[in-house]
């Protein structure tokens, strides 16, 4: 069985979609809560997703979800990794550099 208490808070941002096209405010408002993340040494990661409902902020929490739903979200991540070139973001932090991105 997997520790999920290592892995990391997902934060996810749901965005106005039109928002989200103006690459400015969106890179903007990224690295802010990248910054704040980094700053603050959480453990988290930060996920930009837009939509055309009500803008939110979700949390998971790896270390209170069913095994089920633990491998759901690593297969999702694993994948926006992969997709989005974005390298390690759910990796043993273990073994992760402290100056990794995480976004």
């Amino acid at each position: 069985m997997t520790d999920k208490s290592v892995h990391p808070l997902v934060l996810v941002f749901y965005l106005d979609r039109e928002m989200m096209k103006n690459h400015e405010i969106i890179k903007a408002f990224a690295e802010s809560i990248n910054q704040m993340i980094h700053i603050k040494k959480l453990n988290a990661l930060a996920l930009f997703m837009p939509t055309d409902d009500e803008e939110r902020v979700e949390c998971i929490n790896p270390a209170i979800v069913s095994d089920e739903q633990f491998s759901k979200i690593t297969k999702l991540i694993s994948d926006i990794e992969n997709n989005f070139s974005i390298g390690g973001i759910f990796d043993d932090p273990k073994e992760a550099d402290d100056t990794q991105a995480t976004s």
